[in-house]
């Protein structure tokens, strides 16, 4: 993560889609929209039979190959790559998505009206895992989330009226690291 004033943290995960089951998506999504080119151009070019009812020349196969298969390769990468950086230290709370929020974004203990660590269902209330911007009814009304697998997140309510939900692996570590900022900051405030 970019750097930020030490603090003493009380909470980091790091998770990649990688790691999720996801992972399959995109092999299946390239096989699928490769593998009919792949044999089209074995048709084509190996046994010397036209492909399809109107068939192509040689070389616009080959390019539509080509940028089919570096299309879908750069995306394969990209989803192995991406991952969701969170910490929770005295100062508030900090993550990052790097493919798509490149700066750590910070919410500060004064902006939580209240959170809770909750179950949620990604694809009904969000449209699936990533990064989802409030669009259409639904994710309007449920805010912004950070997600990467899983169906449990961090559901913050700011003052402001926004949400956030931030996804989490380990639910019970990330309650005791907001109850300790929240507790710690109350206890600075005195």
């Amino acid at each position: 993560m970019e750097k930020r004033k030490q603090n003493k943290i009380f909470f980091s995960e790091e998770q990649r889609f990688s790691e999720s089951p996801m992972k399959w998506a995109l092999p299946a999504i390239f096989m699928v929209s490769v593998g009919p080119l792949a044999y089209g151009m074995y048709q084509q070019f190996v046994l010397g039979k036209p492909w399809g009812d109107n068939p192509t020349s040689n070389l616009v196969l080959m390019l539509i190959f080509g940028f089919v298969a570096v299309f879908i390769g750069v995306l394969w990468i990209a989803f192995l790559k991406s991952r969701l950086e969170v910490t929770v230290d005295a100062e508030g709370i900090h993550y990052r998505f790097p493919l798509f929020i490149r700066k750590i974004r910070s919410i500060e203990k004064e902006q939580i009206a209240r959170y809770e660590v909750r179950k949620y269902s990604p694809l009904m209330e969000y449209g699936g895992w990533g990064y989802k911007k409030p669009q259409g009814y639904y994710r309007r009304k449920n805010g912004i989330a950070v997600n990467v697998k899983g169906n449990i997140g961090l559901q913050l309510y700011l003052a402001n009226g926004k949400k956030i939900l931030i996804g989490t692996q380990r639910p019970e570590a990330m309650k005791r690291a907001m109850k300790r900022l929240m507790d710690e900051n109350e206890q600075l405030d005195d």
